[in-house]
């Protein structure tokens, strides 16, 4: 069973090249950091501790998946 990735599903949905796509989704990824970031600042009901859990969380499943895992390409 294949199962698209995010930048093939983008190529379908909106008609542009590979390299558009990729560009395309790194910009959405930039902006999402920027967000969690903001957000993250600002005080809410939620323990700090829980919060920073979070985004610790995040940050490592970021650098898990930045270049690629092992899942998607095995062997390569």
């Amino acid at each position: 069973m294949h199962i698209p990735t995010s930048v093939v599903c983008y190529i379908k949905q909106y008609g542009v090249t590979k390299h558009e796509a990729y560009d395309e989704l790194n910009k959405q990824i930039v902006n999402a950091w920027k967000d969690i970031n903001q957000e993250s600042l600002i005080p809410t009901q939620v323990p700090l501790p829980i919060v920073i859990s979070v985004l610790n969380f995040t940050r490592v499943e970021d650098i898990e998946y930045k270049d690629g895992d092992q899942y998607t390409h095995v062997g390569k």
